[in-house]
This record gives structure tokens, C-alpha cells and sequence, in this order.
């Protein structure tokens, strides 16, 4: 995971830490979850004692705040997910696309929420930032994007929809398991399309990172207030779940489409033990998730 993705989780710090975990690992991750986004951002930037007594509290608050907040509502989702996945001895009951835009639309909330609330926190260290810091961060992200541009933006499309099909399938391998030829073969006709949004992505990410960096230096010099930069910051992550401009709203539509489709077919594919697999996977999930609220009380 790069810094401009990393920059994003270490500030809303998600539940999503343990999306690259085994289930086990899950609570680990939550529960130092601060100690890790500050650890990484301090690697990148070098920050004052004052600054990093505000980070951390800062970050301590946003991942409370989830843990109260979202996490018993990720639980009831993965467990909705769990009971719809479950094989009933050798049969599998089909998935619809409307259960997985359920799915969806539940983490895209679930972000939102997220984002709106780690705004002013995420504003208020910002305002910390000084003139000296703001060539760190954008050399760090310069870095994130040379190497985000040779893992997935590369000149030959049939090697980058290849990368992109390894990547999607280690995914989905995660939860059932190996895949059949029959699941890899959708995998790969997603791939071909993804191929032709990558470039467009990519120039987005820029774009964005750009606007980041503008409130960066308008906050380093004290050119905005909280109240401002809070707003802009809410804006900015949540431009990612819901964009403004007609033709992004009208691609993040057809993308999401698509990867549904992808999903529902891939799972339609798939046998009893994989979808077992799954169901378990779920299930851990939901149950480290209501150990971390329940422990928070």
C-alpha cells in the first residue's frame, strides 16, 4: 500500500486495517492502529514534539470514535454477508447484485460517516504544519506515485491487465479459497476493462493529491481557518465515494457496476466449500469486530 492510499488510512484509520490481515490478526491491527499510521507518517515527515502529541490524539479520537461508532455496524453487515454466503450442505444459494450493492453502499456510508467526522481532527493537525514540512510531503508523494505508476500503469496493456487480474485474484483468493478456471477467466475479462480506466485513475489521484497539497500550504502559512480546511478536507476524501463532476459520477457509477457484476459472478461460480470459506472469513471478521466494541466499553 503506497502513501497516497496510506495517507488516507492512517488519518480515518478504518476498520479496514485488517482488510490485508488474516482474521486473527484483525483486533492486533485495530487495536494498534494509531501506533502504526503514526509510525508510518512520522517515517515520511519529520514532525515536532508538539506535532506528534497532536497527531496521536488526534488519531486516538478518530479510531475511539469508529470503534463506538462503526464497527457494530460492519459486524451486522459481515454477518448479513456471512448467512447470505453459507452453503447449505452442497447447495448454493445464488448472490444478487442488489446483496452486494448492500454490501457496498453499507462501507461507502460507513466511510463517509468516517471522513465527515476525521475532518476537523485531520484539519487541526494540519494547522500545525509548517512552511519547511510541506516539501517533505509532496517529495513522499512523488515517491508513492512513481512507484504507483510502474505497478499499474504500464506500456504493454496486456501485461497491466495480467498485473490487475494477479491482483484481483489474490483478492478474492483471500475468502474461498483457490479459484476455478471458470472464476478466473471473469477475473480476467474484468482485467481488460480495468485496463482502460487505469490511466484516468491515475491522473485523478494527481489531481487530487494536488488539491491536498494546496490546503497543505494554505495551512502551513495560516492562509485558512479551521473551520475552512475542515470543509475542504471532508470534500476532498469524500470526492473518492462521491464525486461531484457529471462525467466522474457517471465513470464511479459504471465502475461499480462492473465490479459488482465481477463479484456476483465470481461468487455465483463458486462451490460449497468455497463459499463456506467465505461465510467463516465473514464471521471472524464480525466476531473480532464485537471483541473490539465490546472491550472498548
Amino acid at each position: 500500500m503506497k502513501f497516497g492510499t496510506r495517507l488516507r488510512t492512517a488519518l480515518l484509520v478504518l476498520a479496514s486495517v485488517g482488510l490485508l490481515a488474516s482474521c486473527s490478526a484483525i483486533k492486533l491491527g485495530y487495536n494498534n492502529s494509531v501506533t502504526i499510521a503514526y509510525t508510518y507518517l512520522s517515517s515520511k515527515i519529520g514532525f515536532s514534539a508538539e506535532q506528534s502529541s497532536q497527531i496521536k490524539t488526534s488519531l486516538a479520537e478518530i479510531v475511539q470514535w469508529h470503534r463506538r461508532n462503526e464497527l457494530p455496524s460492519l459486524a451486522r453487515e459481515l454477518e448479513t454477508a456471512r448467512v447470505a454466503l453459507a452453503a447449505n450442505g452442497n447447495a448454493v444459494a445464488p448472490v444478487s447484485s442488489e446483496q452486494v450493492q448492500a454490501l457496498n453502499q453499507a462501507i461507502r456510508d460507513s466511510l463517509r460517516r468516517t471522513a465527515d467526522h476525521a475532518a476537523p481532527l485531520i484539519a487541526k493537525s494540519m494547522l500545525t504544519l509548517t512552511p519547511a514540512q510541506i516539501p517533505e510531503i509532496q517529495k513522499a508523494l512523488d515517491k508513492s506515485n512513481k512507484e504507483y505508476q510502474a505497478e499499474r500503469i504500464q506500456p504493454n496493456p496486456t501485461k497491466q491487465a495480467q498485473a490487475s487480474a494477479e491482483r484481483m485474484t489474490e483478492r478474492f483468493e483471500r475468502w474461498l479459497g483457490k479459484l476455478n478456471p471458470a472464476q478466473e477467466a471473469r477475473i480476467a475479462k474484468w482485467a481488460r476493462y480495468d485496463v482502460k480506466h487505469a490511466t484516468d485513475y491515475y491522473q485523478l489521484r494527481l489531481d487530487r493529491q494536488q488539491l491536498f497539497m494546496q490546503l497543505a500550504q494554505q495551512a502551513a502559512n495560516r492562509q485558512i481557518d479551521a473551520t475552512s480546511l475542515s470543509r475542504e478536507i471532508s470534500s476532498l476524501l469524500n470526492a473518492w465515494q462521491t464525486p461531484v463532476s457529471a462525467a466522474e459520477k457517471h465513470d464511479n457509477q459504471q465502475r461499480q457496476k462492473v465490479t459488482i457484476e465481477l463479484v456476483v459472478d465470481v461468487l455465483n461460480a463458486a462451490n460449497a466449500t468455497q463459499r463456506n470459506n467465505a461465510a467463516e472469513r465473514a464471521a471472524g471478521w464480525a466476531e473480532d469486530f464485537q471483541i473490539l466494541v465490546k472491550n472498548n466499553q
